[in-house]
């Protein structure tokens, strides 16, 4: 009897010595030294980083101190891995390193070997903001027996820039990462419509040489983080094999969707994967919020406008005019007296010609368009006051989404849509433009921007704007961080102030408010997947169009369209410009 308990005793030893390590993940200390500018000496572990000031990788590198800041920013940091997890690391065969979001394109070192990067760097720029960063570093690069050194490159094409994430995750690459998966939204661009089935198909391989069995979790949620429902589903599937489970979604009410999946395997949780569905966003109702005296106080405004000179100035750019269009830079005065203008292509044979005119977005840096661009077309690249060409050093700090949000008399975004709108008096001012083919487009704070123009003048003859920004701010404002966040600090800091007072000064720039006015032919880009202007504020605003109108949604693209939208919102221009 002794003997076999010893035995028995043995065996639970041999087979606890035999058990694959646990697996866990560990966020990273938040300080990390940084640097602007771009030396490719600051990824070695042996560079000397302690003169480096810290700043958190939870929010951009312009609200810590590197104000107006846009270009390079490297992250670096020193740590040791615990103990734990590097036995796990040693077993496995590797490191995982994960975080949420990068502005707008990184690339990461580890002990100075280049990882991975998403996005692209100048010349060839491609950001790739708001996408989930995922990169696994191989055994042979890891120190076992002394600290190691992370180096994260950052490029900013414009606007905030940095890391932007709660936290930088470290985890063993675990045995479970041979057991995949893959979904599917079953309709088209990830929405659905009418009473089609409502399902995801998600497919799981397994490329062991035993069976494994594992558990599928699915977690949906409404866009502004409301639970709908949660499943788990248990599977055995056979070595070297794969299986497709069909699962339902349980989704009612038109809207977006936010939906994660997640896959358990031999106790091991695996890496959430999250993603946006939609249901007949057609059927999504914000209700107009606007004050009685909406239309008065935008009358009013305009009669402003109308009453103040425009002066125009232009000067022609001759080093970058060198092809079929001269590229000159204008100025004029706007509401308040204030300054705007941009760059003004015209192509060099006489005639009259369409306009395309493009609204740029939030802390855009300035851009002009190509003397080759457009063949036919005139394009005039607007900046509004303290954006764009005036973006350094303007009195607005940056921050326009507050700037005298105290009384709307005296709010940014007054003054910024009368520009658009002083925009089309300068385009209608000039001689080679066709006044009765005047298109209009922009993305981000841009679509809002050509939204507005629409909806403000009744001179633009068709319009595209993409991922519409500035809409339907109560619902926005539940759904993401930013701009609420931004405001939450100014309400900090103005104790006295309200939401009540916040959201009723908003009103009267929401452009929900101003899409029932629009009487323009329209037609919208949505990225699926937007973390900054969600899909639900874009429609806000469509759904109460009046005018001829359309609209496409990818699938993929987040706070971005895709190059074929181009192409297509062209193809638009050209229908309602009556252009061949």
């Amino acid at each position: 009897m002794k003997k076999t308990f010893l035995s028995f005793l043995t065996l639970i030893l041999v087979l606890g010595c035999n058990q694959p390590p646990a697996v866990r993940e560990v966020a990273l200390d938040p300080a990390w030294k940084f640097q602007t500018g771009n030396d490719l000496q600051w990824a070695l572990p042996a560079f000397d980083d302690s003169q480096w000031p810290e700043i958190s990788p939870a929010s951009s590198w312009e609200s810590q101190g590197y104000t107006n800041y846009d270009g390079y920013g490297w992250y670096r940091k020193t740590f040791t891995i615990p103990e734990d997890i590097l036995k796990a690391v040693t077993h496995y065969g590797g490191l995982l390193i994960r975080y949420d979001n990068a502005d707008d394109s990184d690339a990461l070192y580890f002990n100075g070997q280049i990882i991975g990067a998403t996005g692209s760097f100048p010349p060839n720029y491609a950001s790739r903001y708001g996408e989930k960063r995922s990169y696994t570093v191989p055994l042979e690069y890891i120190r076992t027996d002394e600290p190691n050194t992370i180096a994260i490159q950052v490029y900013d094409g414009g606007g905030n820039g940095g890391l932007m994430t709660s936290a930088l995750i470290i985890q063993p690459v675990a045995p479970a990462l041979n057991i995949s998966m893959q979904y599917n939204v079953d309709a088209e661009n990830g929405v659905f419509m009418g009473e089609a089935p409502r399902t995801l198909s998600v497919t799981i391989n397994n490329r062991e040489e035993k069976n494994k069995k594992t558990v599928i979790h699915l977690a949906v949620t409404t866009d502004d983080h409301q639970p709908v429902h949660e499943l788990s589903r248990k599977i055995t599937i056979k070595k070297q094999d794969s299986i497709t489970c069909v699962l339902p979604l349980e989704i009612f009410a038109p809207g977006f969707y936010r939906c994660t999946l997640r896959l358990d395997t031999d106790g091991i949780r695996g890496e959430p994967t999250s993603f946006n569905i939609g249901l007949e966003p057609e059927k999504i109702i914000s209700p107009v919020d606007a004050q009685e005296d909406f239309d008065d106080f935008w009358t009013e405004t305009r009669s402003i406008l109308d009453n103040t000179p425009m002066r125009p100035a232009m000067k022609l750019l001759k080093e970058y005019s060198t092809g079929a269009r001269n590229i000159y830079y204008v100025e004029m005065r706007s509401f308040g007296n204030e300054i705007m203008g941009g760059y003004y292509a015209v192509p060099k044979e006489k005639g009259k010609y369409p306009v395309i005119i493009t609204y740029m977005g939030y802390g855009s840096n300035p851009w002009m368009p190509h003397t080759d661009g457009e063949p036919g077309f005139i394009s005039f690249v607007v900046s509004v006051r303290g954006q764009g060409i005036y973006k350094a050093g303007n009195k607005y700090n940056d921050n326009w989404i507050v700037w005298g949000i105290e009384d709307k008399n005296d709010y940014y975004y007054r003054g910024a849509f009368m520009d658009l709108v002083r925009a089309i008096d300068f385009i209608c001012s000039r001689t080679e433009a066709d006044k009765d083919r005047i298109a209009a487009e922009g993305g981000s704070q841009g679509g809002a921007f050509t939204m507005a123009a629409c909806a403000l003048d009744d001179r633009i003859a068709v319009a595209a704007p993409t991922i519409p920004f500035l809409s339907d701010y109560p619902d926005y404002f539940r759904i993401v961080d930013w701009p609420r966040s931004d405001i939450d600090a100014y309400m900090k800091a103005h104790p006295q102030a309200t939401w009540e007072e916040i959201y009723k000064l908003l009103s009267y720039f929401d452009i929900k408010n101003l899409a029932p006015r629009i009487k323009t032919p329209t037609i919208m880009g949505v990225g699926l997947q937007d973390p900054t202007c969600p899909p639900h504020t874009n429609f806000a605003g469509y759904n109460l169009i009046t005018a001829p109108k359309d609209y496409r949604i990818y699938q993929n693209n987040g706070h971005n369209t895709p190059p074929e939208w181009q192409e297509v919102r062209m193809e638009f221009f050209k229908k309602y410009l009556n252009l061949d």
